[in-house]
């Protein structure tokens, strides 16, 4: 059995979770994985860093010098980084994508759908979804691209200041703190909470928002729904009803 929620003791700064592994990023720099390691998804190299993201079977590190390090599954060339100095890393399914330090977008890996096909300009954040990709542009603008099976490449109009890619699904955050979501919707993904929301994440067929009051709120198809960790709860953990197969990216 995979072990992705024994998390190793420690104070961590960020922590992102894959498909069946998950990976923080600690208060040293230093990054430590857990979870399957058929792929070597978890041997995190050595050194201090600034962020990390665990794709499906890969993942991959921001240095604090902006490189980009990944390491894991690379049959389709995902954790093969391209040199240079970024500001963001987002690890999908069989892709990668990186955000570089002058806001332009560069990803690697497999290209079936064209999900490493990036469009031009400047953007501020990055996220690498199954097999498509969403970036938010400066302007607050949510551009998307790659598989587009169930419309989750075609985003809405307007400012937003965060998007998450998931599997077949997009979610963004807009400016006023609702929230927003297109793509594969039949399982409850586009009725998202009312209110505002400070940040937010797609998974494979569930998403979760951090409230503006403090509280993780979940919604959609979320197995496990009534294995909500304990330390979660006092913080207000609301978990939408549902039955089916969770998953990471």
């Amino acid at each position: 059995p995979y072990v992705e929620s024994d998390a190793p003791a420690g104070r961590f700064s960020a922590v992102d979770s894959g498909l069946f592994h998950v990976c923080g990023l600690r208060e040293s720099g230093a990054i430590a994985c857990w979870g399957d390691n058929d792929f070597g998804q978890t041997d995190a190299p050595p050194g201090r860093f600034s962020a990390v993201s665990a794709g499906r079977y890969h993942s991959c590190g921001l240095r604090e010098s902006g490189a980009i390090e990944c390491w894991g599954y690379n049959v389709d060339g995902q954790t093969d980084a391209p040199p240079g100095r970024f500001g963001a890393v987002s690890a999908g399914r069989s892709h990668t994508c990186g955000l570089r330090e002058s806001g332009e977008i560069e990803c690697w890996g497999v290209d079936n759908y064209g999900q490493i096909r990036t469009p031009p300009g400047h953007f501020r954040t990055i996220s690498a979804g199954w097999i498509h990709a969403c970036a938010l542009r400066k302007s607050g603008e949510v551009k998307c691209w790659g598989a587009n099976h169930y419309g989750e490449t075609d985003a809405p109009q307007g400012r937003f200041s965060a998007v998450s890619a998931g599997a077949y699904q997009s979610c963004g955050l807009r400016e006023s703190g609702e929230i927003e979501c297109w793509g594969y919707t039949f399982d409850g993904q586009a009725q998202p909470p009312a209110g505002a929301h400070r940040s937010i994440s797609a998974g494979a067929r569930h998403m979760c928002a951090l409230s503006e009051d403090g509280r993780a709120i979940c919604w959609a198809v979320f197995s496990g729904a009534g294995d909500v960790p304990a330390w979660l709860r006092p913080a207000g953990v609301d978990v939408a009803e549902g039955a089916g197969d969770g998953g990471g990216r």
